[in-house]
């Protein structure tokens, strides 16, 4: 992974209530005590970037979605205990570390072995199941690749949202609904088309959300003012559409190039190996 790559590693828009306050020598000196462990530098440089949160890439097959920041909310990288965990498994708890997870699976930080130098391992509580990923954590950054839809297309425009949710509706004879903001801060618009939900959303978005409903919202409303985009090698102002369908992504294509349209399988327009 590239330095700009692990540079922006985070996902955007970034889900605010998973990120934890800036971290600081004296957090991770108190986190690497609690723990009983020093953090791998590269995991300590990533999070010197956003102290925790949901990431853009994953290693393909495990359902990762984030990296645990050091901090007092949930959820925390220090905030763990294995002990009722015990009675389910055959092979040793103590020495593992959750980087995520969501108390069914894990993937952890593994110092069983390598106490200053700890390996990365996937644990399935309810299979009873260990699998090592990486030697390291540094080796395992390296395996993350960049987690896209290869499914979605993109529309390059310099048009609005709106604008382009009333040409495609007027195309493909469909009508999206009020656009839905609450799942990710920002507009996503859902129609039905023959037998498929069809999604268009953008691509520049709030560089953070949080919902309305959570008892954090007035502290963190704020950030919410900044904005980013979903995928750096994209427009901002271009956006995305999607068909649970997949076989009916051609039809559509075809049909919005009639009416000049550019739109493009988003694998096109990402780099190789990405």
């Amino acid at each position: 992974m590239t330095n700009s790559e692990l540079k922006n590693i985070w996902s955007v828009p970034k889900y605010l209530p998973y990120v934890q306050p800036e971290l600081t020598p004296e957090l991770l000196e108190q986190a690497q005590k609690q723990i009983g462990y020093k953090l791998p530098e590269k995991l300590v440089e990533i999070l010197k970037i956003q102290n925790g949160g949901y990431i853009r890439y994953k290693i393909a097959e495990t359902p990762q979605e984030q990296i645990m920041g050091i901090g007092p909310y949930f959820p925390s990288l220090t905030d763990f205990d294995w002990a009722e965990s015990k009675q389910y498994v055959s092979f040793e708890l103590d020495g593992l570390v959750p980087l995520d997870g969501d108390g069914h699976w894990y993937i952890c930080l593994d110092y069983r072995e390598h106490q200053e130098d700890p390996q990365v391992t996937w644990i399935d509580l309810e299979c009873d199941h260990q699998e090592k990923l990486a030697n390291s954590f540094a080796e395992y950054v390296e395996l993350l690749t960049l987690d896209v839809n290869e499914g979605d297309l993109v529309i390059q425009t310099e048009h609005s949202i709106e604008n382009n949710a009333k040409q495609i509706e007027q195309i493909l004879e469909i009508k999206f609904e009020s656009p839905e903001h609450f799942n990710s801060g920002y507009a996503s618009y859902r129609g039905k088309y023959k037998d498929s939900w069809i999604w268009l959303t953008p691509n520049q978005v709030p560089a953070g959300f949080v919902r309305e409903d959570d008892k954090r919202y007035h502290e963190l409303k704020d950030q919410m003012s900044f904005s980013s985009v979903q995928y750096l090698n994209i427009p901002e102002n271009d956006l995305f559409l999607v068909l649970s369908e997949e076989e009916l992504n051609s039809e559509v294509m075809e049909k919005l190039g009639k009416h000049d349209i550019k739109i493009t399988p988003i694998t096109e327009l990402l780099p190789e190996g990405s």
